[in-house]
């Protein structure tokens, strides 16, 4: 309203003036606010805690007390001689904490026990391990009942839980524990926000030269069986390469196992460690070439 105006009316309609300018303002004040917002970005939204995601991915995966899998694991590197082949792979959840992993094939027999935490792994009937290298860390978001358990073992494995954020991976807005997005050079743990599904696990490794490498294990074609879920493709990248796929044919929901099958303490008594006494020296330099070769895929 010009100055000149104002001066022949009354007082009185000055104050009415002032609040129809102001209303025809808010459409352009409330646009403003909501392209700060957009700027702004997931990032610097409002975060929970990552004690509370991992609470809320334990409940909404409703992980059965026991679960077996029948799946294809498929490894890639042209550089390895076993490698770019599948093997079939049974698989066994006991919860809370207890794992084992079988392949039986013609050119591999392969066994992987975690119980608590104790681990085991027998390559062709030869103790070759007793701890977890990281792709075997994958079965981890499921092996834990408890909060503080699964909490105590992540932050092992490198992921600080002081620090959350939230970003986006493949169109998901996700749930970032252990790093600022879109920082991606720490360990960091990657859960839908929708869904409380993990979806990505950022892991960090050593070289023999102490040289810190980060490597991927990628969750992905979630389904329901009776209530509980499970991812049915997991993807394992080294160097932003992909080495190995799980991929699942079948899922059974609480079975009954064996007393035995993760008992670590007994198959110790039927494997044993160090040189295979075997009269056939080619087959045992064979044996042993074929060990460090599918050791060579996880280092």
């Amino acid at each position: 309203m010009p100055e000149w105006l104002k001066m022949y009316l009354p007082d009185s309609l000055l104050p009415m003036h002032r609040i129809r300018t102001f209303k025809m303002k808010i459409p352009f004040y409330a646009g403003l606010l909501f392209l700060v917002l957009l700027m702004a970005g997931p990032a610097n939204a409002y975060v929970l805690k990552g004690e509370h995601i991992i609470q809320l991915m334990i409940a909404e995966n409703n992980f059965p007390g026991t679960l077996s899998l029948q799946q294809q694991v498929a490894f890639f590197d042209s550089h390895i001689e076993i490698i770019n082949k599948v093997y079939e792979q049974r698989v066994y959840y006991r919860i809370p904490e207890e794992f084992r992993a079988d392949i039986d094939a013609k050119d591999l027999q392969r066994i992987h026990v975690v119980s608590s935490d104790k681990a085991l792994t027998v390559i062709d009937g030869r103790i070759v391990a007793e701890s977890e290298i990281w792709a075997d860390h994958y079965k981890d978001v499921f092996f834990y009942r408890s909060r503080k358990q699964l909490v105590k073992k992540l932050e092992s494995l490198g992921i600080n839980f002081s620090v959350t954020s939230l970003g986006r991976y493949q169109g998901m807005i996700c749930y970032i524990i252990g790093a600022q997005y879109p920082d991606e050079s720490v360990p960091q743990l990657w859960i839908a926000k929708d869904t409380f599904q993990p979806v990505r696990w950022i892991v960090e490794t050593s070289t023999v030269q102490g040289i810190a490498e980060h490597k991927e294990i990628i969750y992905s074609d979630w389904k329901s069986h009776y209530n509980s879920r499970y991812p049915d493709k997991i993807e394992f990248y080294q160097a932003r390469q992909l080495i190995r796929t799980m991929t699942v044919q079948e899922v059974q929901t609480n079975p009954q196992f064996a007393g035995d099958l993760f008992d670590i303490d007994n198959l110790k008594t039927i494997y044993s460690p160090g040189i295979i006494e075997d009269k056939d020296v080619i087959r045992q330099n064979d044996i042993q070439r074929r060990i460090k070769e599918f050791n060579r895929i996880y280092e």
